[in-house]
């Protein structure tokens, strides 16, 4: 059970009890003031705990590197955000912004304050919960289990053919997590060398509707002397998480050896980060080694494709950073009270900026949201769309199964679904590299709710791999497939093949009416109402319970699809409030005929009705179905999210 699980069921206890020592109308208008004081009593106890008590450095593991460049701080920040072009069309606000600065390799938690890089498979307990969390499983590629931060960095380094051995040290700007929510636009890894020196950096573009693009680019100095620069070392004696023997371990955090006095590095503009200025262009960021001062400062510069300066972004520290470890507790605790809403305030501004420049500006038309452009990490999937998933990791195993001749099919799903991609041989591969080879590769989640619905499986990767474009970019398209006639080979024979076995089973197996109902209702809401090629795959290839997990998905789309902002949250809004009226004709007709009268007539007392019953219950399916999953995101409501 849940914690928003548990705090409903306390909740409604206490309503009954309330009524059931018959309290006045005062008393029970106190109740929610009562819940407000109990929630702001328990976030100022945290807040304590947090900034005074037991903090300490605590590491997991005693076998990590002892030597860091960089300490861990408390930054607060300004983002100023300007339009410089068109001219008439120019913009400028500026908002608070709060970060928090890490030395990437170093996993552990700083008391109650903050967590650093701390698997979520060692989930602490609720008194050792943090204020702040750095979760390892929100950085570059999502998910990933147990790695932490360097190893993800490796990974990714890797990726990009570069050598991690390059780069033995980073540190990490970031917005942290706090309550379960973390809203950061942008994250800066800083990659120094050997020799202590910035020499790149990875920079980790958020968009307001999830998606994300991880950018690796090598740094060019400008060869100017920094001021003042100055050489700072700090010894920590830090205790080893879970030791009987109190067992402690001496971690050292030093500055840089800064070459320059700024940074610049320039990039391909591949992503929808703004809704008024559409993909591509390029990025242009300048940069100081924020290990110099203990201080940063970032400008990014949008520029179109034929270099003009559209829109420029400058992040820089504010005030005098914290030092989490040996600040006061005092300063600890205002530093909190001050610059934690920063992040959750910030997406409030932003919100009402852009708002007023859409309906200030004659120029300036939101411009429609884009599929993301290969290399970058899609939205988070809603659940039909992951569960549709699964059959379509299948389908692609039958093909390379029934393939006759040597094909291998790489397939690479999202990452937040499978972090590794995922190989399927037909039977006649010997292993060898030079094998032929193809690789599929859906660049939405939506592609898991679409492909189902064309009628035949070349249709399908026909259609899905064709641009759709909108006015923010042109090439957009949910699916990538590289060496498409080789695809063809395969579709035209084993294919086929599949399609043909699957359509001579169905026609001699008994169906499950609860199956036959939903194809039926199916068929009804696709237009056209015929069968498809994944129907009758799923039919012959999967379990009785994966066919009708299929077709509850497919159902869920094809409403969405009916509604007009084509969203899933409202399609799941329907099914509570459609399972609500069900609950209260049963409790309706419960109290009507099968309770006895004094029995009924005591539940009436006590205002256990039909009606207060089915409250209850629609409570507690809003708060497990829904809340959590669409109640927190401004865009639950619309494009499929």
């Amino acid at each position: 059970m849940s914690w928003r699980a548990v705090g409903y069921t306390i909740f409604v206890m206490t309503c009954f009890i309330l009524k059931w020592s018959e309290p006045g109308i005062k008393t029970l208008m106190v109740l929610p003031l009562l819940g407000l004081s109990i929630i702001t009593g328990s976030l100022l106890l945290w807040l304590v705990m947090a900034a005074y008590i037991r903090r300490k450095l605590i590491v997991l593991d005693s076998s990590m590197k002892k030597d860091f460049i960089g300490k861990p701080l408390l930054l607060s920040a300004k983002l100023t955000h300007a339009r410089l072009f068109p001219a008439t069309e120019r913009y400028f606000y500026w908002y608070d912004y709060f970060m928090i600065g890490i030395p990437v390799g170093l996993r552990g938690r700083i008391g109650n304050l903050l967590s650093i890089d701390n698997p979520p498979t060692r989930e602490q307990s609720w008194y050792q919960r943090c204020w702040f969390t750095i979760d390892p499983t929100y950085y570059l590629d999502r998910g990933s289990g147990d790695r932490g931060l360097e190893e993800k960095m490796h990974i990714f380094l890797r990726s990009m053919g570069e050598d991690p051995n390059e780069f033995p040290y980073a540190y990490l700007l970031s917005v942290p997590k706090f309550l379960g929510i973390q809203k950061s636009a942008v994250s800066y890894w800083y990659l120094y060398s050997s020799n202590r020196q910035l020499s790149a950096m990875i920079i980790e573009i958020n968009n307001a509707f999830n998606e994300k693009r991880n950018v690796f680019s090598r740094i060019t100095g400008d060869g100017l002397t920094v001021d003042n620069a100055t050489n700072w070392s700090t010894t920590i004696t830090a205790s080893v998480k879970g030791s009987k023997t109190h067992e402690t371990m001496p971690i050292q955090f030093s500055s840089s050896s800064p070459g320059s006095k700024n940074y610049k590095t320039t990039w391909d503009k591949v992503i929808f980060a703004s809704p008024f200025v559409k993909v591509g262009g390029s990025m242009t960021t300048k940069s100081v080694d924020p290990m110099v001062s203990l201080s940063f400062q970032s400008i990014m510069t949008s520029n179109s494709p034929d270099g003009q300066v559209l829109v420029t972004s400058r992040l820089s520290s504010w005030g005098e950073p914290i030092d989490p470890v040996l600040a006061s507790g005092w300063t600890i605790a205002r530093f909190i009270a001050r610059w934690t809403h920063a992040g959750a305030a910030s997406t409030i501004r932003i919100v009402k900026e852009a708002t007023r420049i859409r309906f200030r500006s004659k120029v300036l038309a939101l411009l429609e949201r884009p599929e993301v452009r290969p290399g970058s990490i899609p939205r988070n999937g809603t659940e039909s769309e992951q569960a549709l998933e699964l059959p379509f990791r299948q389908y692609l195993s039958e093909l390379a199964s029934h393939t006759s001749f040597p094909v291998t099919i790489k397939y690479i799903p999202p990452k937040a679904l499978h972090f590794d991609e995922i190989i399927f041989r037909s039977p006649s591969c010997t292993g060898s590299s030079a094998e032929p080879s193809v690789t599929i590769q859906p660049l939405s989640h939506r592609f898991y709710t679409s492909f189902p619905q064309h009628s035949t499986a070349e249709s399908a990767f026909a259609e899905e791999t064709k641009p759709s474009p909108t006015n923010a970019d042109q090439s957009s398209c949910r699916l990538l497939v590289l060496n498409h006639t080789l695809l063809d080979r395969v579709l035209t024979t084993a294919g086929r093949t599949l399609d043909t076995k699957a359509a001579k089973v169905k026609s001699n197996r008994s169906v499950n009416w609860i199956s036959a109902f939903l194809h039926i209702l199916i068929c009804a809401l696709r237009q056209p109402s015929t069968e498809t090629f994944m129907d009758r795959f799923v039919n012959h290839h999967l379990s009785s319970s994966m066919q009708q997990s299929y077709q509850t998905s497919t159902i869920h789309h094809l409403l969405a699809c009916r509604l007009p902002i084509d969203s899933h949250a409202m399609v799941k809004l329907c099914y509570i409030s459609a399972r609500t009226m069900f609950v209260y004709t049963l409790c309706w007709a419960a109290f009507s005929t099968w309770l006895q009268k004094d029995l009924a007539a005591l539940m009436w007392q006590y205002s256990i009705t039909p009606g207060t019953s089915t409250a209850v219950y629609w409570g507690w399916d809003m708060v497990n179905n829904y809340i959590g999953k669409y109640g927190v995101n401004p865009f639950a409501w619309g494009n499929g999210l």
